[in-house]
């Protein structure tokens, strides 16, 4: 089957026959939260696992994002996704969000500020004030930093249905409030 492309779509659904290696953290880190979201074992993810899944580990991300994620990836009219395909979603969509989070980084120091995150939203004509991004970066903060890293980031936003910094910025203020 041939990979499909979309407008919408920034991945292909449906992985190459051979996988690059992948770090072995990252390899062990992919397996594991496809462990997590494989509720019933059965090898695949699908949209109950998903659901399940998601109430726990990310109670940020509600059900409709849960169909829209499917949707985004190309999944959802097979179904379910397995292993191979979920690492390779996964390792296309980390390398967009690492892209979108070098244009807030503004410094280039590995983390997003508050006043980097304020500009970001100014540049993206979102008018933000000091609480809202306050409360914006305590969501995504792990560390209690009051900064972002690209791994709190990535964490974040690893399974939202967005590939555009738009539509990622909305699902992040959104799944805040």
């Amino acid at each position: 089957m041939e990979p499909t492309q979309t407008a919408d779509t920034m991945v292909q659904c449906h992985p190459p026959l051979e996988l690059e290696e992948l770090p072995k953290e990252d390899e062990e880190r992919l397996e594991k939260l496809f462990s997590k979201l494989d509720t019933d074992g059965n090898g695949k993810i699908d949209i109950h696992d998903l659901s399940v899944a998601l109430k726990e580990l990310a109670p940020h991300i509600n059900r409709s994002y849960a169909e829209k994620f499917l949707a985004k990836s190309g999944w959802k009219e097979a179904g379910d996704v397995t292993l191979s395909e979920f690492i390779h979603y996964v390792r296309e969509h980390e390398k967009n969000l690492r892209l979108q989070f070098s244009h807030l980084d503004k410094n280039k120091d590995g983390k997003v500020d508050l006043e980097e995150l304020i500009s970001a939203f100014a540049d993206l004509g979102i008018a933000i004030g000091r609480n809202e991004a306050t409360n914006l970066l305590k969501r995504m903060d792990q560390d209690g930093s009051l900064n972002i890293s690209y791994d709190e980031w990535r964490d974040y936003l690893l399974l939202a249905p967005a590939t555009d910094i738009h539509a990622l910025i909305h699902f992040w203020r959104h799944s805040t409030v």
